[in-house]
């Protein structure tokens, strides 16, 4: 296996101060800002990226090559001054240890174990001891070459689930237990992403395998195949049962396919008081499994409150979804495969670019067989009641108060891979099948179902429809403008309250589903109907 770097790059040994006294410190933690590149910090920014290449492979049992980025990649390695996560690295250079290769895949073969054959067990118990719940891979028996991510990280904010924006409350609201939890900022993690839609530029790498006895043709295969599945599937680093650390020479259809059209999700680079951030040119448009999977969550979290309590449906939420301190039992895949241009001819707006704004991106989607039911309907219901990302609320439409651009809408559909088909559904009936699933996953867990169904603030209190499909504009324009002094409460504020309605306009009609029962009035008096529930 190659060899690390023969002397200690600056980031080991450069000058830092410390209670104002000028001194060396060896292996010192930097902030965040010290890494990005800047005039103050090119010194440490050029040895953090560094010069050293790895010396050429030429021993190995099985190698893997050609492996493109398929979703984020988050690796970490300790923690930044200010909260952040510290990319993996050794000896100054960023890394994907080949440790952590290593004991994911024992992870990865735990889990599928029942599934493989007999004659390939037999071959994995040369490598590996398989106790009951001490499985561990024997000495010296297999080594994995530790991957590169040299000048690929980049530093992106990732936010907490915000339950604030589920409960129709303010950040501040002293009603709301969640809140303290829910809102938290998680900083900075550094992640390697495969394409950034901005100049779709695709990385790739290889990995190395090193077996100390070798072994037959057959098994490099088993050997191989296990190691690609387990890159594409299971993934690798932080995050990954929420889609992120996906590799694959050749990415698999899943089992749906995500239109997306209107305004992009956005993960805005880390580069605080730079120019590009005082202009509000920061943001890089990419798509982040994030997206996909706090969507669903948040229906499911608006579905779940219609049959628990409150406390119940947190616990509901956490125990699928996951969140601090539970281990996901959904396993959600999503990622970014290609996009298709708008032809149509139009100025930029002042927020997006509109070539950006009005192309279509395909994002393919996945997700462990359990839950393939739950997930295909809430892709099915979060596709006709809105959009995906910022401004799911409302459909993609021109701000005219700033030529500003806002709002997004998704269409599915599905792969032959997919199980459960919802597309010809009807709206009523997808619900009702929701609740039946949720009802089951409560008594799995041991959680009160209700009797009757309850209405509260933050649940789909209702669904109303116009025959009109711009009906929604005055809605959004003049009732909820900013301008209007009398704007109502529920039309919400991007910071402290959400909106208590999405949108989702069709060529023949338009749907607005309700969160607030303050919404109704307006929708009645606007010549809305009533469509859920009957």
């Amino acid at each position: 296996m190659s060899s690390l770097p023969k002397t200690l790059p600056k980031w080991y040994t450069y000058t830092v101060e410390i209670k104002n006294q000028k001194e060396k410190e060896r292996g010192w933690t930097p902030k965040t800002t010290d890494i990005v590149f800047s005039k103050e910090n090119k010194e440490i920014f050029e040895a953090w990226n560094g010069d050293f290449i790895p010396t050429p492979i030429e021993q190995y049992t099985v190698k893997i090559d050609n492996l493109k980025i398929l979703t984020p990649i988050q690796v970490g390695g300790g923690a930044f001054p200010e909260g952040g996560v510290l990319p993996s690295q050794i000896a100054g250079i960023p890394q994907i240890p080949g440790s952590s290769i290593k004991g994911t895949l024992l992870s990865y073969l735990k889990s599928i174990w029942e599934k493989i054959s007999t004659e390939e067990q037999q071959f994995w118990h040369k490598l590996i001891c398989c106790e009951k719940d001490n499985w561990h891979w024997k000495p010296k028996t297999i080594r994995f070459q530790s991957i590169s991510l040299k000048k690929d990280l980049k530093p992106y904010p990732l936010n907490s689930q915000q339950l604030w924006q589920v409960f129709n409350k303010g950040k501040n609201d002293n009603d709301n237990d969640n809140d303290n939890e829910s809102s938290n900022v998680l900083a900075v993690q550094w992640q390697v992403s495969f394409e950034e839609p901005v100049d779709r530029r695709t990385k790739k790498f290889e990995v190395y395998v090193l077996l100390l006895k070798s072994i037959e043709d057959l098994e490099k295969e088993w050997l191989k195949s296990r190691i690609q599945e387990m890159f594409q599937d299971y993934g690798i680093g932080r995050g990954r049962r929420s889609g992120f650390g996906r590799l694959a020479q050749k990415p698999k259809d899943g089992k749906w396919e995500i239109s997306l059209t209107g305004m992009k999700p956005c993960i805005q680079t880390y580069i605080p008081n730079s120019k590009a951030d005082k202009k509000g040119q920061n943001g890089k448009y990419r798509w982040s499994p994030q997206v996909l999977k706090a969507n669903l969550r948040g229906y499911f979290t608006r579905l779940c409150l219609t049959w628990l309590s409150d406390d119940d449906t947190d616990k509901l939420t956490n125990f699928i979804f996951g969140n601090k301190g539970y281990l996901s039992r959904l396993i959600l895949t999503s990622f970014y495969a290609t996009s298709t241009s708008s032809r149509a001819k139009l100025d930029d707006y002042t927020n997006i670019p509109a070539s950006i704004a009005h192309e279509t991106w395909i994002i393919k989607a996945d997700c462990n067989s359990e839950f393939e039911e739950l997930i295909s309907g809430l892709l099915e219901l979060a596709s006709r009641l809105g959009g995906l990302g910022p401004g799911w609320r409302r459909p993609p439409h021109k701000l005219e108060r700033f030529s500003g651009f806002r709002g997004s809408q998704f269409t599915l559909s599905y792969t032959q891979n997919a199980n459960f088909n919802h597309e010809n559904t009807d709206l009523i009936d997808l619900i009702h099948n929701l609740f039946e699933q949720i009802k089951r996953l409560a008594h799995d867990y041991k959680l009160k179902v209700t009797s009757e169904p309850k209405t509260g603030n933050g649940s789909i209190i209702s669904i109303w429809k116009s025959d009109d499909p711009q009906a929604w504009r005055k809605i959004v324009h003049e009732i909820c403008s900013t301008n209007n002094t009398k704007r109502p409460s529920w039309c919400g504020d991007s910071s402290e309250r959400p909106s208590g309605y999405a949108v989702r306009q069709y060529d023949d009609r338009c749907l607005i589903t309700v969160f607030d029962f303050k919404v109704e009035p307006t929708l009645t008096n606007e010549g809305f109907r009533k469509i859920y529930p009957l």
